[in-house]
């Protein structure tokens, strides 16, 4: 019992799962602040950016490329084609999807860049000469674990 107390407070102290959620939820919340005023959330915001990028070929690539679920990305997807921000159409390759954006979904990322920037030189400025090592180890971080 005395053991599991320690673990506990080792857990509580140096997860690295933790801090990474704790610190995604508080920047989410300062993202979403941020953007309120274009009706979108940073997930729909970055979805919007990764597939006028262009190079995620399928959901399968976007969602390997961005980290997540391939169940999460068509549930987010669904929500911006809802919205007419962006098309699904077969690509012609198996089951992959051809995603782009709509007139309205470049219009409203357009009008969203302003907020996104205002989000992210908060955080910057939050962080200080911090950020460039914040930034280096979530990309050490991406890349390699």
């Amino acid at each position: 019992m005395q053991e599991d107390e320690g673990l506990e407070e080792l857990v509580r102290e140096n997860c690295a799962c933790l801090r990474a959620r704790m610190a995604a939820r508080k920047l989410t919340r300062i993202y979403d602040k941020a953007l309120k005023p274009t009706g979108l959330r940073i997930t729909q915001f970055t979805l919007l950016i990764a597939i006028k990028d262009g190079r995620a070929k399928s959901v399968s690539a976007l969602a390997d490329h961005l980290a997540m679920e391939r169940t999460t990305l068509l549930r987010n997807l669904k929500v911006l084609e809802d919205a007419g921000l962006i098309t699904s159409k077969p690509s012609g390759e198996g089951r992959a999807l051809s995603l782009k954006l709509t007139s309205g979904g470049r219009k409203r990322l357009h009008e969203a860049l302003p907020y996104w920037q205002a989000a992210q030189r908060t955080v910057e400025t939050e962080l200080g000469d911090d950020w460039p090592v914040a930034k280096s180890s979530l990309e050490q971080i991406i890349r390699n674990v």
